[in-house]
């Protein structure tokens, strides 16, 4: 298949690059940001993309990119809303960064296939979200900092965009993570 590679930290790129190309697969491009994919004229069969990016964070990009090539999530973040927030703006597969090598090859094979590609570990995880009470529970300002939060944003970012103070975004952000048993200490404040 042919990748590209939307990662921010060169010796990510680097070792993704090896992995790929050792296992059958033609890199077509690297980038560090997704405006450089969206700017650029390329159509891979997949994008490989990482969520936490300078500039347009994976999640805001990933519907104009699923509009071009299936798009393959691989990020730090594990958390169901996460995993979530990805199928629904367009990923085809989602695998976390502590995922063993032959995972992303397997996970390529499955989008070869036109079939999606989830972990089993994380299917779990996601199942449990999806069967619990969630968003549903939340009002709509806990829903639009949620969002935010999943797209990457910081709360600054996020209380500017609706129009309140941080401090109010910051309780609107915790109240949601608990309505929905998620532990905040590694999402952006």
């Amino acid at each position: 298949m042919r990748v590209s590679l939307i990662e921010d930290h060169s010796i990510v790129r680097s070792g993704l690059r090896l992995l790929l190309e050792s296992g059958g697969h033609e890199v077509l491009a690297e980038y560090e940001r997704a405006e450089e994919a969206l700017a650029d004229s390329m159509r891979p069969d997949v994008y490989l993309l990482d969520l936490n990016l300078p500039g347009m964070g994976g999640l805001d990009a990933l519907p104009a990119l699923s509009e071009r090539a299936r798009v393959l999530v691989l990020s730090m973040h594990e958390e169901p809303l996460y995993v979530s927030e990805a199928f629904k703006r367009g990923a085809r597969g989602y695998l976390s960064k502590r995922a063993v090598d032959v995972t992303l090859l397997d996970a390529l094979a499955a989008l070869a296939r036109n079939e999606r590609y989830l972990p089993a570990e994380l299917a779990a995880e996601l199942a449990g979200f999806v069967a619990e009470p969630g968003p549903e529970i939340l009002s709509q300002r806990e829903r639009a900092v949620i969002s935010g939060v999943a797209a990457g944003k910081n709360l600054k970012q996020i209380a500017a965009e609706l129009g309140i103070n941080h401090k109010t975004a910051s309780t609107y952000r915790q109240r949601a993570l608990a309505k929905l048993g998620i532990a905040g200490r590694d999402l952006p404040r």
